[in-house]
């Protein structure tokens, strides 16, 4: 139940801010309230969920996406991944140049995509997973790996949002790709390190700077209701 409920926020089919009715969702997912209520309590936890402050017995909510929250998780996932690449690129030889035929593969692909008129947003999404997900599974230890689980699906709230924006920055991001396998390849820990961080780093910018609302337009001082509805036409 928890990882039904957990995939059903991340990818949307629970929206920030929606109610979460225990007897609707024991219905929607068949099952009783128990493991509904044990389910959410985890997901509070984790900060999925929370409760609206301010209200007397108010019902728990889908956490909402705010800039706050997308910097600190993206940079969570940057700083742990960026541990993995370091420790991929300590790897015996055979084994990073392997990682670094595997990650090549899995970016020119991505950059054929994106050169594509109009490349699959959802095609260059998994691409971009894939190529994260084997740099970082090719040398983590299990700690390692327990941390990114708590973390990495938290952030794919924000992955979501992000995928919109990467057919416009496939570029930059295949280039950053590229410096990371060539540090992978090299046996460059820190530079790996560098490089993963940088592209996490970029993405984050590029995905709040999209979540800043439109600046409202101010009203200028003394302006009429006329002048505020616009001046009739000439007929």
């Amino acid at each position: 139940m928890y990882r039904a409920l957990r995939d059903a926020i991340i990818y949307g089919r629970l929206a920030p801010g929606a109610r979460l009715i225990e007897d609707q969702l024991a219905i929607r997912f068949r099952v009783s309230r128990t493991p509904v209520r044990d389910a959410i309590q985890r997901l509070q936890q984790e900060g999925y969920v929370v409760t609206p402050a301010g209200f007397r017995h108010a019902r728990p909510v889908v956490a909402p996406l705010t800039q706050a929250d997308a910097e600190e998780l993206c940079s969570l996932a940057g700083l742990l991944e960026g541990f993995a690449a370091a420790a991929a690129a300590r790897l015996p030889t055979h084994l990073r140049l392997d990682l670094a035929g595997e990650l090549v593969a899995l970016n020119d692909t991505m950059r054929i995509l994106g050169d594509r008129p109009d490349p699959s947003r959802d095609r260059l999404h998994d691409l971009d997973a894939a190529f994260h997900h084997a740099c970082t599974l090719a040398a983590a230890g299990p700690r390692l790996l327990a941390l990114l689980e708590v973390v990495k699906p938290q952030a794919e709230r924000y992955n979501q949002l992000y995928a919109n924006m990467l057919p416009k920055r496939i570029s930059a991001t295949v280039a950053e790709h590229d410096a990371i396998i060539r540090c992978i390849r090299a046996g460059d820990a820190e530079g790996a390190r560098l490089a993963v961080e940088t592209n996490y780093g970029h993405g984050t910018s590029q995905l709040t700077t999209a979540m800043t609302p439109p600046a409202k337009t101010r009203r200028q001082p003394g302006a009429s209701s006329r002048s505020r509805l616009g001046a009739p036409r000439e007929r």
